[in-house]
């Protein structure tokens, strides 16, 4: 079985607010802030997470209903 995200449904659009306002939280401390080597790594490590998963309503195809998708 084959799991989908909806980029319609409530749910995501809630995942998809926190994890924009978390992504832009850790681009601001990022460009902010003086860190150092593995703090700065350890923030871009999260900012890629962060990214990863908003990119999975990019996997979707919105034309075809969930679960129709191959």
């Amino acid at each position: 079985m084959k799991l989908e995200i909806d980029p319609r449904s409530p749910t995501w659009r809630f995942v998809e607010q926190h994890a924009t306002k978390r992504l832009n939280e850790l681009r601001l401390r990022n460009d902010r802030m003086s860190m150092g080597p593995d703090e700065t790594a350890h923030t871009r490590g999260q900012i890629s997470a962060w990214k990863e998963l908003l990119a999975l309503s990019n996997e979707a195809d919105p034309a075809q209903p969930a679960g129709d998708q191959e």
